[in-house]
């Protein structure tokens, strides 16, 4: 083998996976508007993807490294890992009639970073806004994550709130704690603007809505037996 014959070879085995990859989705993404529904056929009005996420939330996700534990990502069902699991989508139920649908790439669109993730530690977010608990609720198990799962792996963000004297009456925006995790008497621990700005991107994951034009999957129902 001649060099020339081994640099074109390197440059294909390392600049074809790139153009693929990284190049051509980059080009198709770009291109990208937004859909509007059609009502008669959708049911639904307005464009998809529907409003951005919190993007000064989405700005501390980043920079607290969250992605490195969590993605954002519904792999397609017919590869037998996602879709079905409860509280993945809109749909609470144990085992949804219909899977969720695998994410696309228009359901970015509204949003700076399309943070796919790098893992699994954690659980999937993309639709995390379906199943989160109330705001407060989000806020105690950020600070403390063992004070809701006594298993959890996932760090406390305790330099994102603010442990404070109480003067007067508690705080509406103090957080319930367990006494295991209470700041000490006399004191209060209240959310920093950036925690709300966090706690409100993850309620505004929802990526599941359906797409224009596409009529979500029903289970199949087996048919009436005759009479």
């Amino acid at each position: 083998m001649n060099f020339r014959t081994f640099i074109l070879g390197l440059a294909a085995s390392f600049g074809l996976p790139w153009l693929c990859l990284i190049v051509i989705p980059a080009m198709k993404y770009q291109q990208l508007t937004p859909v509007a529904y059609d009502k008669d056929r959708d049911g639904v009005e307005g464009l998809y993807p529907p409003a951005p996420v919190n993007g000064q939330g989405q700005l501390v996700y980043i920079r607290e490294g969250c992605n490195q534990c969590h993605t954002q990502m519904i792999r397609p069902v017919q590869l037998g890992l996602d879709g079905w699991y409860k509280g993945w989508g809109q749909d609470q139920e144990a085992k949804p009639a219909a899977p969720v649908r695998p994410t696309e790439l228009r359901d970015y669109l509204s949003e700076k970073y399309a943070l796919l993730g790098i893992q699994r530690v954690g659980p999937d977010l993309a639709n995390y806004g379906w199943r989160a608990p109330d705001a407060g609720a989000l806020h105690a198990h950020l600070y403390a994550p063992l004070s809701v799962r006594d298993w959890s792996t996932m760090p406390a963000y305790k330099h994102l709130y603010r442990l404070q004297k109480i003067q007067g009456p508690v705080s509406e925006r103090a957080l319930k704690l367990p006494r295991k995790f209470a700041p000490p008497a006399g004191y209060e621990v209240v959310p920093t603007q950036e925690a709300d700005n966090l706690v409100g991107y993850l309620l505004s994951l929802k990526k599941d809505y359906p797409i224009p034009g596409q009529v979500p999957a029903v289970a199949a129902a087996p048919a009436p037996a005759k009479k």
